[in-house]
């Protein structure tokens, strides 16, 4: 749990755990996430006679796809989603979150996305010399994110 100041403000959370949740089945934890982010395109209105500020009007708002990367194990769930994709079954669409945990495995925050589907798949690296983990890497497109 966050340990809060006498100022009452808390300290961050530390990044310890992650975990995709698929919807409503917790799916593994990961090694790296990126992509929890979303942008308002921003429209430029100019105004005849107004010449000392130009109007800034929301347009568009976009959400990059979520990339997950996470160490082989024998749970092929995420392949057997990419693979449906792969063999037409565009039904595939499902809502998940990805989950931040502290060192106690107490959920902290929770980035939920909607009708989202595996839009890349990466399989790991091998080196037959080398000792560092297999890591796979999966692209998830959705349509939204919130955070909780």
């Amino acid at each position: 749990m966050a340990r809060t100041h006498n100022n009452g403000t808390e300290e961050p959370e530390g990044n310890y755990v992650f975990a995709l949740e698929i919807d409503g089945v917790a799916i593994a934890n990961f090694m790296e996430c990126s992509g929890l982010k979303t942008s308002t395109q921003v429209f430029e209105l100019e105004e005849g006679g107004v010449n000392h500020r130009v109007h800034k009007l929301p347009g568009q708002s976009r959400w990059e796809n979520v990339t997950l990367r996470y160490g082989v194990t024998s749970d092929t769930s995420l392949l057997n989603w990419r693979n449906e994709l792969l063999q037409d079954g565009f039904q595939s669409r499902r809502n998940g979150a990805i989950i931040v945990k502290n060192n106690a495995m107490e959920e902290v925050r929770r980035y939920s996305f909607v009708n989202a589907w595996p839009v890349a798949y990466e399989g790991p690296s091998f080196a037959a010399g080398g000792s560092e983990l297999a890591v796979e890497m999966i692209e998830i497109a959705h349509h939204g994110l919130t955070i909780s």
